[in-house]
């Protein structure tokens, strides 16, 4: 019960953040689309470098990446290999770990370049879905949300 009331008050302190509907969007997808890469540990890391740069809401962008978490990552990251590898071609020998975790990047690269490259195929085609999805869901339910304050 308190798991969820947690994650309830993480959702809605998304529609809570400081900035333009279209700025928090926009951070918001750029998470969404870090969390599809296989670089599980780092995706926070990754998000905020990036949202830096690149100018978009740096704390909707780390709560983006967690559509990847410990209950979604294996299935996320095992799809993402799946779409890769069948895009490619490839036939790469590799087992797919149970959980992940901070040694899944490790297992990746000991694994070969061909899972490697694989999963990144399946996460940057997964990644642009969702951010794409992501953005403009969010910005349809902070645009309705901004509506609403100002009626």
């Amino acid at each position: 019960m308190k798991k969820n009331k947690q994650k309830t008050r993480g959702i809605k302190g998304l529609f809570k953040l400081k900035g333009e509907p279209q700025y928090v969007a926009k951070g918001f997808a750029l998470g969404s689309f870090i969390g599809m890469m296989p670089i599980p540990g780092f995706q926070m890391l990754v998000s905020l470098a990036i949202a830096s740069i690149i100018r978009v809401h740096k704390t909707a962008a780390i709560i983006g990446v967690f559509n990847t978490n410990i209950a979604t990552g294996a299935f996320v990251f095992a799809f993402n290999y799946w779409l890769g590898k069948t895009i490619l071609g490839l036939s790469p020998n590799f087992e797919f770990p149970d959980k992940i975790s901070l040694s899944f990047i490790n297992t990746i690269l000991l694994a070969g370049s061909d899972v490697f490259l694989s999963m990144v195929v399946g996460g940057l085609l997964s990644g642009i879905t969702a951010s794409i999805i992501s953005y403009y869901a969010v910005l349809y339910i902070l645009n309705k949300n901004l509506i609403k304050e100002n009626a």
